[in-house]
């Protein structure tokens, strides 16, 4: 893996009618149960203050879990393609049901730490999933379960951490500005909460596959850097 940003460009464009199946048949799915479920906890949570109550830490435990848990079919189909191999479609489909338990309860974990990490000055948080980020990735790729893939997907993400805290923010910080610059227009035109509402999920399955498959790249690349430098060493010992 040369040039992961060009790879995922490649593939995203190329094979875009079948990233589209995967965006409407297990992104759009989780982001119409999302949008449920925070609405309606914003709708019962009391709020104490004009600026922030309990809902948004709800609703930033909530995203973080779903965010953490839709990568998996984007991770398998990347992973397939670059490895050749065949029936990419329905190997994604059978990892993202199959495989995908592990990987949620994972995420309910992380996002949990991580969503504690936040309220303390945001940069705990921020630490705790840059370093834990890879081992879905790595449990995804080898067909395992999270548990057995902590050593090898924490090991990648201490050794590229600052290069996935800083994909991490940037990618996340371009989505938002997009996002805001896209609502404002849309209020120019309309109030509706409906139609607000479905702009925001048709720009998080445009941004959001493409990000992951991006990191997914990015991973590819640097555990295969991390076993040449192992087997270059194991050499040298011999």
């Amino acid at each position: 893996m040369e040039k992961p940003l060009k790879y995922t460009w490649e593939i995203y464009t190329g094979a875009f009618e079948k990233i589209l199946v995967l965006m409407l048949t297990t992104t759009l799915p989780l982001l119409i149960v999302h949008s449920f479920v925070t609405n309606y906890i914003y709708a019962i949570t009391p709020s104490y203050s004009n600026v922030y109550s309990f809902a948004d830490i709800y609703y930033g435990l909530i995203t973080l879990l779903f965010y953490l848990y839709a990568q998996v079919p984007y991770i398998r189909f990347v992973y397939n393609e670059y490895k050749g191999i065949e029936n990419n479609m329905r190997n994604t489909f059978y990892h993202f049901l199959v495989n995908g338990f592990t990987v949620f309860v994972f995420a309910c974990i992380v996002s949990l730490l991580s969503t504690i990490g936040f309220m303390f000055f945001v940069l705990p948080g921020l630490i705790f999933l840059a370093l834990v980020f890879p081992i879905p990735y790595i449990s995804i790729f080898d067909e395992k379960s999270v548990w057995k893939s902590l050593k090898e997907g924490f090991r990648i993400g201490k050794k590229n951490f600052f290069k996935i805290m800083l994909i991490v923010m940037f990618a996340g910080l371009a989505e938002l500005l997009f996002g805001i610059f896209v609502t404002y227009q849309l209020f120019n035109i309309t109030s509706s909460f409906a139609a607000q509402m479905i702009t925001q999920m048709t720009l998080n399955m445009i941004i959001y596959p493409f990000i992951i498959m991006l990191m997914t790249s990015y991973i590819l690349k640097w555990r295969e850097a991390l076993e040449t430098l192992e087997v270059k060493v194991q050499e040298n010992l011999n």
